[in-house]
């Protein structure tokens, strides 16, 4: 963005935030209620103004661009007056002429920059902010690749067909639809199709109207000639059907044959949620407002209709979107586009996410096309898989298997034939995670072993390894902590094999196994195992001792290629829950070779790391190809 136009958005922010009208902010947020609790707020006052203020100044500036890129006409309050139906940003005025003045000096002449100027909008609002809105604006790359992925079924739509875009942004998903409809449409019938049949949905009343400007010079960009250009800014299409609406709380009775979009991404409290309807059969524990979107969406799509979203890579496996993945099991999955990057996605945040893009029509025998990209949108790997092999069962949470290379899809098969998992009713042994949640006890908390026991934490977890830290950078975390009535639930003892709870999802050993080592067990008798730890236990009780043998097998297993693959093929999360590893197949097979070989080579068992993977891929009955496929993967 051209410094000078960044001064004047500051200058005029400030000046829109010193004549707010009073108690504006509650107007502003008032449709941001996904419970019943506004939560948007409760964040500091002068921070909502800044961000009202900063957001006011922006819609005319890149109003008066728009206005002044078609007759160099400094009056651009028409075009607010007519797109801005709520009144939330034509009741201000830029009356300063030197602003005026500075405003006709910058260098924006075309629809193109103005278009990239709008989707800059989020790198002035504030962190936190952006983070209680789940706002993470989608690149434009994406969401032409989205668009690109349904061009059929756009050129398939006729005068009832509607698209929907439920969670607009900045409108960069309906701009694409435009664009791309105005290759098979003529320019009137495009302008009655964006009038009628093209919807978009947005609680941010910026959203909205960035949406409106945007359309409006989209069309300004297409229409064919300068007496359609003039037309058009003098009778600017009725955009009535981009909403300043809460798509989750307010009453929808259309269906739609296209709906697309980016939701927003945070949680909610279930609790609160009591006050909205439609939505308890997709709640299981604590829900994400993404996961509300998808139902809101299923429960919107006509019959044939195609739905394609963003969405947080959690869906594949989270135990809290389990009821939503058994509601998804009745369409068609079309494709799933898997992002391999976290990184540089969306601006300010680290999400992984995948494109799926789902169809209301009958499963049957169907297949989906699975293709990786990378954050620049390259294709690193494209094919087809049957739907069996894609998402699991109802016993396997309906997980979605998501793999780079096809002929893994046959190797996860065999090795499900072949191996057990531990949420079955009949096993003897499961994996907890650790109930110290250190934050909640800060009053027993010390530095000291006196009188007080170890907190094992998730840094102590390492491949093989594991190691008691003394020290953390965070200053109100300690090393240890004494047994009161309130802890001593939560006191365990002995030998134990560990699991870190957190993984780096962009890696391709995700577990982190280890057990408690003998040089610790001889300094402690007892110990905490925090919250962000996993442990393998007795199913019957988390006191009893499991035998070495039994550690030492699943240790090894847990530490070979061929289930850290199986992992990273069902899992999402960047997360390891106690859940997603009851649910990994384990064999009952070469149980004491295995355990015999890592019980020999503990303390060096990286180096004899081929070797632990053939006797592991042994147990499941892979062929010498497959184990070989598995090694060099």
């Amino acid at each position: 963005m051209q410094s000078i136009i960044k001064d004047i958005i500051l200058s005029i922010s400030d000046d829109v935030a010193s004549n707010l009208p009073q108690s504006f902010e509650k107007k502003y947020y008032g449709k941001m209620n996904y419970s019943s609790k506004n939560t948007i707020l409760d964040s500091d006052n002068k921070l909502l103004k800044k961000t009202i203020g900063l957001e006011i100044a922006f819609v005319h500036v890149i109003a008066y661009f728009l206005a002044y890129s078609m007759n160099g006409s400094q009056e651009y309050m028409h075009i607010l007056s007519v797109l801005d139906t709520e009144k939330n940003f034509s009741w201000y005025r830029i009356k300063d002429n030197a602003t005026l003045l500075r405003l006709n000096e910058c260098d924006i002449h075309s629809g193109k920059e103005i278009y990239e100027l709008i989707n800059e909008h989020d790198k002035f609002i504030n962190k936190d902010v952006k983070k209680k809105l789940g706002q993470f604006y989608t690149p434009t790359g994406i969401a032409k690749k989205m668009v690109f992925e349904i061009r059929n079924e756009l050129k398939a739509l006729c005068e009832r067909d509607l698209v929907v875009d439920p969670a607009c942004g900045t409108g960069v998903f309906i701009i694409e639809t435009v664009k791309q409809m105005s290759a098979f449409l003529s320019f009137d019938e495009l302008i009655k199709f964006v009038e009628n049949s093209m919807f978009a949905y947005d609680v941010n009343p910026f959203s909205v109207m960035a949406t409106k400007i945007s359309v409006l010079n989209t069309l300004l960009e297409i229409a064919p000639d300068s007496v359609y250009k003039n037309n058009l800014l003098h009778g600017i299409p009725v955009l009535n059907n981009i909403k300043w609406k809460n798509t989750i709380v307010d009453k929808e009775e259309k269906e739609f044959s296209i709906i697309l979009g980016n939701p927003p991404y945070f949680k909610l409290d279930s609790k609160a949620l009591k006050d909205i309807d439609g939505y308890d059969t997709i709640i299981y524990g604590q829900p994400n407002i993404y996961s509300l979107f998808m139902h809101w969406g299923i429960s919107h799509l006509r019959t044939n209709g195609i739905m394609s979203f963003i969405v947080p890579q959690s869906i594949r496996s989270g135990l809290y979107f389990k009821k939503l993945r058994e509601e998804m099991k009745e369409l068609r999955i079309k494709s799933i586009l898997h992002i391999d990057s976290r990184q540089n996605i969306f601006d300010r945040a680290e999400q992984a996410v995948l494109i799926i893009c789902l169809q209301n029509k009958p499963v049957s025998n169907t297949k989906t096309k699975i293709q990786f990209i990378n954050g620049n949108q390259n294709v690193l790997s494209e094919f087809s898989i049957s739907r069996s092999k894609l998402m699991m069962n109802k016993d396997n949470n309906y997980m979605f298997i998501i793999n780079k290379k096809s002929e893994m899809y046959d190797v996860l098969e065999k090795v499900y034939n072949n191996g057990t998992t531990l949420a079955a009713n009949d096993s003897l042994v499961k994996f907890s995670n650790g109930l110290f949640v250190w934050n909640q006890h800060k009053e027993s908390l010390t530095d000291s072993s006196n009188e007080a026991i170890p907190i094992v934490y998730g840094g102590d977890v390492q491949p093989i390894n594991f190691q008691f830290i003394t020290s953390w950078a965070n200053d109100e975390r300690k090393a240890f902590a004494r047994i009161t009535d309130k802890t001593r639930p939560y006191v365990l003892s002995g030998k134990r094999l560990l699991v870190q709870r957190t993984t780096n999802f962009e890696k391709d050993i995700r577990l982190k196994a280890c057990l408690i080592s003998e040089d610790f067990l001889e300094n402690y008798d007892s110990y905490f195992l925090e919250n962000h730890v996993n442990f393998l236990c007795c199913n019957s009780g988390k006191e009893a001792i499991l035998t070495d043998e039994l550690m030492y097998y699943y240790l090894g297993l847990l530490n070979s290629k061929l289930i850290n693959y199986i992992f990273i093929s069902k899992s999402g999360n960047t997360q390891v829950s106690a859940n997603e590893l009851n649910l990994l197949p384990f064999s009952n097979n070469n149980v004491k070779d295995i355990s015999a070989f890592v019980s020999k080579y503990l303390l060096e068992l990286r180096e004899h790391q081929e070797e632990l993977d053939r006797l592991v891929c042994e147990a499941y009955d892979l062929s010498v190809n497959e184990i070989n496929m598995i090694i060099d993967y």
